[in-house]
């Protein structure tokens, strides 16, 4: 029941905003808007400017917009209550959240002229990530959201970054580390798609997940599992999601998060390198590492704004302008955050851009990161831990070793791993 009246509330709210005029003079609309407390002083100004630009056009509205602090990987989990006093009206989430934040009732529909908007500046990429049976619930902001390798051409040439395996060779040989943090399951499942391993989710006319197939416990699936074996068997691999290299910590490059480009060029300067993820090889079979790449999207909750139509409209409003031109032109000039409008990817500096070309290379094989199984994540997790602790290896760990280089992994033994982990992405729901 609690899901139908969310649905209404949604049918009702989003009709009423098609026709409703956003400039009423003299009122005072109060907002919530929930993003990352890393980019919370960023964002701000943002959202001044677009104070500042409905004053200019002359409304005479009071925009009061506070702040909560959530990424936008776990908007969904964090916020219980949609309907609350602190949720928020327009938030920040991740592609991969999508089914589960419609599901929940807190997505508008996107209609009128802002559907225009995304079908007129907007990029076929952000287009996806914003769609649900074939209409959107996402104003997508950018379009970057990947990782690859950044280091240091100090120690790498450029046909050292083509492969995994020379990677880890060259920091080796140097008593170096690379960073790649597979214990994290963004990056650690991202591997299993390395040789043609994947799920696929159907939805029903709801939006509700119908049934999960999935192909992992194939021979696709256990040539991903002994990738991740043979990389975190190399002296030189190092978990490491946060650090950049220094001659502190010994990190030489790492499968870096996009996000951590301007802290890796500040750390690096003139040395600082980049290149789309490199190969592997697994028996005779050579593939790119597999990788996600999504975005970043800013949802309007219709359920904080129950019947107030003029607030949802300003919620709207304030989305589509924290996606356009202006603003994701200020996100790469002053994060290195990549763009998915197209007007800004019309700019000549971020048509030569380094980051931008790797990327775009990059995009040609790596995973699109829009509805994700609900279990994926956690089946990551617990595959690498498994391989980390010995459990799919035929000896077993033993107490206080801190390295699986020495442990022996089968066909046999992984063969549970990949069943394991396929059971578990096909139960989500």
């Amino acid at each position: 029941m609690k899901k139908l009246v969310a649905f209404m509330a949604l049918g009702v709210l989003a009709l009423g905003v098609a026709g409703c005029d956003s400039k009423d003079k003299g009122n005072t609309v109060e907002l919530v808007y929930s993003g990352t407390q890393s980019e919370k002083d960023f964002t701000l100004k943002l959202i001044d400017n677009f104070k500042t630009m409905k004053k200019e056009s002359g409304d005479d509205t009071n925009y009061v917009i506070d702040y909560v602090a959530h990424g936008p990987d776990m908007v969904d989990s964090e916020i219980i209550d949609w309907t609350a006093a602190n949720s928020p009206d327009v938030y920040e989430y991740a592609p991969d959240k999508l089914a589960i934040l419609y599901d929940k009732g807190a997505l508008a529909e996107i209609r009128s002229t802002y559907k225009d908007f995304i079908d007129t500046k907007i990029n076929d990429f952000g287009k996806r990530n914003a769609t649900l049976n074939g209409k959107y619930y996402g104003y997508p902001y950018t379009g970057d959201n990947t990782y690859y390798f950044q280091y240091d051409k100090r120690v790498f040439t450029s046909e050292d970054v083509k492969s995994m395996e020379r990677i880890l060779e060259v920091a080796a040989e140097k008593n170096a580390k690379v960073a790649y943090p597979l214990e994290t399951a963004f990056w650690g499942a991202g591997v299993m798609f390395t040789f043609g391993a994947d799920y696929s989710i159907e939805f029903d006319r709801d939006g509700k997940v119908a049934g999960v197939t999935a192909d992992f416990d194939t021979d696709k699936g256990l040539k991903g599992a002994k990738a991740l074996v043979k990389i975190m068997q190399s002296p030189a691999y190092v978990n490491d999601a946060d650090s950049v290299p220094s001659e502190t910590n010994g990190i030489v490059g790492g499968i870096a998060g996009t996000w951590k480009i301007t802290d890796y060029k500040k750390a690096l300067g003139e040395n600082y390198g980049c290149a789309p993820m490199p190969t592997i090889t697994i028996g005779e079979e050579t593939k790119n590492i597999g990788a996600f790449v999504g975005g970043k999207l800013l949802g309007v909750n219709p359920l904080r704004a129950q019947n107030d139509v003029k607030r949802l409209t300003a919620a709207h409003e304030l989305a589509m302008y924290l996606a356009g031109e202006e603003c994701q032109n200020k996100r790469y000039d002053e994060l290195s955050w990549g763009p998915c409008n197209v007007d800004s990817l019309k700019r000549s500096d971020i048509q030569a851009d380094a980051n931008m070309v790797v990327l775009n290379e990059q995009l040609k094989f790596a995973h699109a990161q829009t509805s994700t199984p609900t279990n994926l994540w956690d089946a990551a997790t617990k595959l690498v831990a498994g391989i980390k602790d010995g459990t799919y290896s035929v000896e077993g760990k033993t107490e206080g070793n801190s390295s699986i280089a020495g442990l022996t992994f089968t066909d046999e033994t992984l063969k549970v791993a990949i069943d394991t982990y396929n059971t578990a992405v096909k139960s989500s729901e």
